[in-house]
């Protein structure tokens, strides 16, 4: 193999100093001079002989090589003076570029050396179409382009590109592709023998490829015609769009989303908003007031948490558990509760704030079955825009459950419509409807819990306190509302306490029908019914009157093992704040001996 030996000019040294100057015992500077200041040596395909490096050095020197299989340099070592050193490829040919780097020291100089080995071009055995996006926008044009297998290798020929509906979606000779109208087309690129298909979809609301990826808004905003443009501290969108089932919508720590006027963002499948610390999604501005955020679909889910919804709601009619925590809902005052239900999948919302919004915390729809979780939330003065909405107003589970229990629902403390929490089945909706209100602090409403529809309830270990803020005490007023005139409601309590209302419990049916309620609130008996009762009463009348329980149905009320608003627990001093059959023939009697010891 022919050796060519790299020659350049030598840089000279000089000496400024006097010969009277010089001393016969100064020391000489470790140095190391490469013949014209070589820095790296190139092989490639077309040239991989060796090739030799010149340099000098005042003392002894020695090279290394960084660890690799495919060059070597010969000779290692060597005295001072002028020297060449041979780079020699072990390995003519490489389907990949790579590099090494070569180190000459000589005393405490060093010199180095990039070797690069250029890749051996191949033939491409096929090719396939790179798109951004699989999905575009009517109007929106996009670059394709073309990659070859192996990795490398050149194409045979120019690419030649064809779109099977130009209508739909045309493709020019550089893969640049323009999307017209609403439908597919398959695209396709040849070269020489070679070629690959692509099938595009044009929709009006952009929309995720549905192939699996976890998009965050960073990865939405650098796709053209997503609506997700980066500002300082986050990210704004513009324009409605859609992340497709098998994708997931991510949010990271300390991202601000701000969504403009009726804009929508829908997620049709999972959702990972789950910052460490906090994020927000708020309007954009003082003016825009957001579509709610629309959870949907047979495949989504996912998890929200540590994330604050300002003025931004949201609905779920999704069939797979969503569960949102430790979450913020404030300033939400237009049309919507902040959380909507309607879907199918079961809803867990735990340790959440839900702060002064217009509408109720949550609601659901009088015709959606959605089963329900909710705990240990704080609920503070919402429903202040909304005609008699209860700040949680939701609907039976039908085979499934709904579940309230561990929250504080504070109302207003004046006369307004806003309710404390309601649980109804207004258009009898088949299935066990079983509920669970247990553990429930509800204070300063319009009434504190109210039940209308069949359903199988326990209500238990709440406490009920003021909830009286209705200047009509016909209307409202209640500590515990219960209305269901067509039979089939049981009701289960105990060990609430209830006390500063118009009326401790209300329970109505229909007197004239022979049907209502089955109210349990103690019955000593043992057995299936069995009830230890524990309700406390106080405070509670209006008129002048106490009244505890008022009976307003045909059916008989198990009442004892409770404390009621009198100083001696006797019957004869009870029966003054029980309203039943005593006071009206019509209605049921109202068992209530014994009471607490």
């Amino acid at each position: 193999m022919k050796t060519k030996l790299l020659r350049f000019s030598v840089f000279m040294w000089s000496l400024l100093a006097l010969i009277t100057g010089c001393s016969d015992d100064e020391k000489i500077p470790d140095q190391i001079i490469l013949s014209g200041d070589v820095s790296e040596i190139i092989f490639t395909p077309d040239d991989a002989t060796s090739r030799d490096v010149s340099f000098s050095t005042t003392t002894l020197w020695s090279v290394s090589l960084d660890e690799n299989d495919w060059v070597e340099i010969t000779p290692e070592s060597g005295p001072a003076g002028a020297a060449v050193i041979t780079v020699k490829l072990l390995q003519t040919e490489s389907s990949v570029d790579r590099e090494v780097k070569a180190t000459i020291s000589a005393g405490t100089a060093i010199a180095s050396l990039r070797i690069i080995q250029k890749a051996t071009p191949v033939e491409a055995q096929s090719i396939r179409i790179v798109a951004p996006q699989k999905r575009l926008t009517i109007e929106q044009i996009m670059s394709l382009s073309v990659e070859a297998e192996p990795a490398g290798a050149i194409l045979p020929e120019k690419v030649i590109w064809n779109s099977s509906d130009p209508a739909v979606l045309s493709v020019d000779d550089k893969g640049v592709a323009t999307a017209h109208v609403i439908g597919t087309a398959v695209v396709t690129a040849q070269s020489g023998n070679l070629k690959a298909e692509c099938e595009l979809e044009v929709t009006d609301v952009f929309t995720t490829d549905g192939e699996g990826r976890k998009y965050t808004f960073a990865d939405l905003s650098k796709l053209e015609s997503s609506g997700v443009q980066a500002v300082e501290g986050g990210y704004t969108v513009t324009a409605n769009f859609i992340i497709a089932e098998e994708d997931t919508l991510s949010i990271e720590d300390g991202e601000k989303i701000r969504i403009c006027h009726d804009i929508q963002i829908k997620i049709l499948g999972k959702v990972d908003f789950t910052p460490e610390n906090s994020a927000e999604i708020l309007p954009y501005d003082n003016n825009s007031v957001p579509a709610p955020l629309y959870f949907t679909g047979e495949v989504g889910g996912g998890e929200i948490r540590n994330v604050t919804f300002t003025a931004c709601p949201i609905r779920f009619f999704g069939s797979i558990p969503l569960t949102i925590e430790k979450c913020t809902f404030k300033g939400i005052t237009d049309s919507y509760a902040a959380i909507n239900l309607g879907g199918s999948g079961l809803m867990t919302v735990s340790e959440c704030d839900f702060l002064e919004n217009g509408y109720p915390a949550i609601m659901g729809g009088a015709n959606m079955t959605t089963p329900l979780l909710f705990k240990n939330n704080y609920i503070y003065k919402n429903s202040n825009n909304a005609r008699n909405r209860p700040q949680i107003n939701v609907t039976v589970a039908g085979d499934d459950k709904v579940e309230i229990i561990g929250n504080t629902v504070i109302g207003p403390g004046e006369i307004t419509t806003n309710g404390g929490i309601a649980v109804n089945n207004m258009l009898s909706i088949a299935g066990s409807n079983k509920v669970l209100i247990e553990g429930n602090k509800v204070s300063d409403c319009r009434y504190g819990i109210t039940t209308n529809g069949v359903m199988d309830i326990r209500i238990i270990n709440n406490i009920l306190e003021n909830n009286k803020w209705d200047s009509n005490p016909m209307n409202g007023g209640s500590g515990v509302s219960i209305y269901n005139t067509g039979g089939g409601q049981k009701i289960y309590m105990s060990g609430n306490t209830i006390t500063g209302h118009l009326w401790g419990i209300t329970n109505i049916g229909n007197v004239s029908g022979g049907t209502g309620p089955s109210l349990n609130l103690g019955n000593l008996t043992q057995g299936n019914d069995y009830n230890p009762g524990g309700n406390i009463f106080r405070d509670n009348g209006n008129n002048g009157v106490l009244y505890d329980l008022y009976n307003n149905s045909p059916m008989t009320v198990y009442a004892q093992g409770n404390t009621w608003n009198v100083a001696v627990q006797n019957e004869q001093n009870i029966e003054q704040v029980i309203f039943h059959q005593v006071d009206n023939s019509q209605l049921g009697k109202v068992i209530f001996m014994p009471a607490a010891e």
